[in-house]
C-alpha cells in the first residue's frame, strides 16, 4: 500500500491544466510567433508549458523559455523553467535529472525569491529517496528543508517538508509518526492559500486513515476535501475537467468509507458517481482504484466472480502494483 500512496502523491505533483489541450496550445503558438522578445513572450511560453506538461514538448519548450530568460536575466522565468524540468522528470522517476536541475534552479531561486517552487522541487527530490526506500535519507533532507522554509518564511516549503516526513515514516511502517507529521501539515495550511496545496495534503490523510482504519477521521477529511473542491471548481469553473481525477478519487474513497463502515449501497452509489469523471485522459492511478474499489464492492455483498473480474483488470492493466 505505500506503494500506491507515494504513485498518487505524483499525481498531484502535476500544474493545473485546461480542458481544450491541443486547441488551446495550438493557440497560443500561433501568439508567441507574432511576439516580441520580452517578458510577454516568456510569459506566453509559460502558459504553453502548462499545457504540455505531460508529454515531451514540455522539456522543449522548458528549454526554450530557459533560454530565452537567461537572454533576458529574467531569474523569476528562469526559476520556472529549471523547476518544469524538475516536474517533467519527477514524474517519470528520473531521480538524476531531478537532482540535476534542483542544482541548477537554486541561483535563480536565490536572486528572484520564488521559494515555494524550490521547495516543490525538493519535496520532488526527497519523495523519491522514499520511493526508492531511502528512508533515513529522506527524513533527514526533509528536516533540513523543514528549516530552511522556517528561515526563509516559506508555509508552502514547511508544509512540504512535514508531507516528506509524512511519506518516509509511511514507508518505513511508522504509521502514528506519519500521521502526525501529515496532520501537522493540514494544521499550517493558510485557510485561503493554494487549492491544489490542500488537495495534496487532504488526499495523504484520506489515504492514510483509510489505511489505518480510522473512519472518523477519513470521514473529516473527505467532507474537507469535498469543499475545498466544491468552492474551488465554484471559483474556477474552465478547470473543471483539469480536476477530474480529484472528483474521481473523493468519490472512491468515500466508497471506501462506507464498506468499511458496513454500507454497501451508500458505497456503490458514490461508485457510480466516480465513473461520469472517467476518460481516456484518466491518470492510470485512478482508473487502478476505480477497479480496485469495484472488486472490494462485490467482494462485500458476496458476488465472488464479478470481484474477480475486477481485480484481474487491476492487476494486467498496472504491473506497478505487484511490486
Amino acid at each position: 500500500m505505500k506503494r500506491l500512496i507515494l504513485l498518487m502523491i505524483t499525481c498531484y505533483c502535476l500544474l493545473p491544466g485546461h480542458a481544450n489541450t491541443d486547441i488551446a496550445s495550438d493557440s497560443l503558438l500561433q501568439v508567441l510567433q507574432t511576439l516580441p522578445h520580452d517578458t510577454t513572450r516568456l510569459s506566453t511560453l509559460n502558459d504553453i508549458i502548462k499545457i504540455e506538461q505531460n508529454n515531451y514538448k514540455c522539456i522543449q519548450y522548458s528549454d526554450t523559455l530557459m533560454q530565452e530568460a537567461l537572454k533576458l536575466k529574467n531569474d523569476k522565468y528562469a526559476s520556472l523553467a529549471a523547476y518544469y524540468h524538475l516536474l517533467y522528470y519527477y514524474n517519470r522517476s528520473e531521480q538524476d535529472s531531478v537532482a540535476k536541475w534542483i542544482v541548477r534552479m537554486e541561483p535563480y531561486v536565490q536572486r528572484s525569491g520564488l521559494w515555494d517552487y524550490f521547495f516543490d522541487a525538493q519535496r520532488f527530490q526527497i519523495d523519491l529517496y522514499t520511493f526508492t526506500e531511502q528512508y533515513e535519507l529522506a527524513i533527514s533532507e526533509a528536516n533540513k528543508m523543514k528549516q530552511k522554509a522556517l528561515n526563509t518564511n516559506s508555509n508552502r516549503g514547511t508544509v512540504a517538508a512535514y508531507q516528506c516526513l509524512s511519506n518516509a515514516y509511511i514507508g518505513s511502517q511508522r504509521w502514528d509518526e506519519g500521521l502526525k507529521a501529515l496532520e501537522e501539515a493540514y494544521r499550517l495550511l493558510p485557510k485561503k492559500g493554494n487549492a491544489v496545496v490542500h488537495i495534496s495534503v487532504l488526499s495523504q490523510l484520506i489515504s492514510v486513515t483509510k489505511e489505518m482504519k480510522d473512519n472518523n477521521r477519513q470521514l473529516k477529511y473527505l467532507q474537507e476535501l469535498e469543499s475545498v473542491l466544491r468552492k474551488f471548481i465554484i471559483d474556477n469553473p474552465s478547470l473543471k475537467d483539469g480536476f477530474a481525477d480529484v472528483f474521481i478519487f473523493n468519490e472512491i474513497f468515500y466508497a471506501h468509507y462506507y464498506l468499511n463502515t458496513n454500507q454497501p449501497l451508500l458505497a456503490y452509489s458514490h461508485i457510480e458517481k466516480s465513473k461520469k469523471y472517467l476518460t481516456e485522459n484518466t491518470y492510470f492511478m485512478y482508473k487502478v482504484l476505480y477497479y480496485d474499489i469495484y472488486a472490494e464492492y462485490y467482494q462485500s455483498i458476496k458476488q465472488y466472480q464479478q470481484a474477480s473480474a475486477y481485480i484481474d483488470t487491476t492487476l494486467t492493466s498496472n504491473p506497478q502494483l505487484r511490486a
